[in-house]
């Protein structure tokens, strides 16, 4: 009974404060957004100047570079907190059909893929990568082709755990089949944690994983030939970090990961997240630099890898009081907000949703936490944690970790758009004079990501916290 009236006495208090934000402060802040918008042009110069962001790579660095002399521009002061993580370097692969006719395919190795000498094998089919498959297809000594279709009423199978099987059953490499049609590839990773790919691992286009699916269906002898010099490597990097100082000890973190896929420019993933942030700062440092928490803006770089900068910006910062994160992840067009599945924000979040009447703010209050993005380990480690939720062309979302995500697809009013929004809602929350500094224990986040259904996705990536 005593929380459920703490919740109300909180949530009252919420509202009133939310309702009590200048209504002028606001205004001139989406003013700016749309008026002075200067998220766009930085957002071309990453994209056109240094291209895709992978991280450790001299784009990364170039990239870094770039964003801070944009934020000197604006009297904001960045600084890099450097760490070194395992890392990983694209080599010069090779995915190649000798018979029944010669061809190189279209093909991207996956993150951690260490270097493997050139051999020739035949291709085996491998359903859909789980050890059964493999208990049943002969693809010892082989190549294994699986595809990633969803299967109807079966867990989803990490391309991890694929890896994994087919390693085990002896195969020699493993093609995935991209589920999407459009010559596209699925960038991704083999592993979250560093650690070389048992065997190469590579994503196909859709089109041309379905040829040679064809070929093995019609009994068609197919012979490949792998090489791989893309290796494992320590690398250094950095998160760029702002702080704009406030009067007490706790402070709110806003974030989006800077890095980005090599194979595109990184504009819309994670381009966008970027280049709002970007502006956020802008709009802050110019209209509401004092307040009451100190507001911390910070570009994580190795999302894509592993989540890494947001894991170091956690160990870095873990004696100090954060009362929110905000984590902006291919950002479009506000249409919410989600709190993550803290009960105390969804009362602020809503009032302010409200209060944007400018904005189409219909698909209203979420509070349903997710996993794999930078906001996961500030999660685990107890903090409460938003997003926004947004809206993205069709032609964004398929351009997902491959060639054609360029700058050529950002939407500019939507870029002012979040940044309204987003510097409304942290000034809202930095300026909130009883908002909570609420950290879950470590037993508490535990019942807490079991709670929300989270625990299976973690724990096959080997991120439950604990390690148990």
């Amino acid at each position: 009974m005593k929380s459920t009236l703490r919740f109300l006495v909180v949530a009252l208090v919420f509202v009133h404060v939310a309702c009590g934000q200048s209504t002028e402060l606001r205004q001139r802040m989406a003013g700016s957004a749309f008026l002075d918008n200067a998220s766009y042009d930085m957002l071309m110069r990453l994209s056109d100047e240094a291209g895709g962001r992978w991280i450790g790579s001299a784009q990364n660095e170039l990239g870094m570079r770039i964003l801070m002399e944009e934020l000197r521009k604006h009297g904001l002061e960045p600084r890099l907190e450097r760490f070194t993580v395992p890392g990983w370097v694209r080599g010069k692969d090779e995915v190649r059909m000798l018979e029944p006719s010669e061809r190189v395919f279209r093909a991207v190795a996956l993150g951690y893929v260490d270097r493997t000498p050139a051999f020739e094998a035949a291709l085996a089919w491998g359903n859909r990568g789980y050890a059964g498959d493999f208990d049943s297809l002969r693809v010892n000594g082989a190549v294994a082709l699986v595809t990633q279709e969803a299967l109807s009423g079966r867990e989803e199978l990490l391309r991890a755990e694929a890896i994994a099987n087919a390693a085990k059953a002896g195969a020699r490499a493993i093609l995935f089949i991209n589920d999407k049609k459009g010559r596209m590839t699925l960038s991704g990773m083999s592993n979250f944690h560093g650690a070389p790919a048992a065997i190469p691992a590579y994503s196909l286009t859709w089109e041309e994983g379905q040829r040679l699916r064809r070929l093995l269906t019609r009994g068609v002898p197919v012979r490949m030939r792998i090489s791989t010099e893309s290796h494992c490597l320590p690398v250094e990097s950095a998160n760029v970090v702002c702080t704009l100082p406030g009067t007490r000890p706790e402070k709110i973190v806003v974030g989006a990961h800077f890095d980005s896929w090599d194979v595109g420019q990184g504009s819309i993933d994670n381009g966008l997240g970027t280049a709002i942030l970007f502006d956020v700062a802008r709009i802050l440092r110019a209209l509401a630099p004092s307040n009451e928490r100190s507001i911390e803006l910070v570009w994580f770089n190795g999302e894509e890898m592993g989540l890494w900068g947001a894991r170091k910006y956690v160990q870095m910062h873990a004696d100090e009081a954060i009362a929110a994160m905000i984590n902006m992840d291919m950002t479009g067009s506000p249409r919410g907000f989600n709190a993550m599945g803290s009960d105390h924000l969804v009362p602020v979040l809503a009032d302010l949703a409200a209060g944007l009447r400018g904005f189409d703010m219909s698909r209203g209050i979420m509070n349903q936490p997710w996993t794999n993005s930078d906001h996961q380990p500030f999660m685990i480690a107890g903090i409460p944690t938003i997003t926004p939720l947004g809206h993205l062309d069709k032609e964004m979302v398929e351009t997902y970790h491959d060639f054609g995500d360029t700058f050529d697809l950002v939407n500019k009013r939507y870029l002012s758009e979040a940044a309204a929004v987003v510097s409304i809602l942290t000034h809202a929350l930095a300026n909130h004079p009883t908002l909570p500094v609420l950290r879950r224990g470590a037993d508490e986040t535990r019942a807490w990501l079991t709670r929300y259904g989270l625990e299976p996705r973690l724990r096959k990536q080997g991120e439950w916290p604990g390690g148990e």
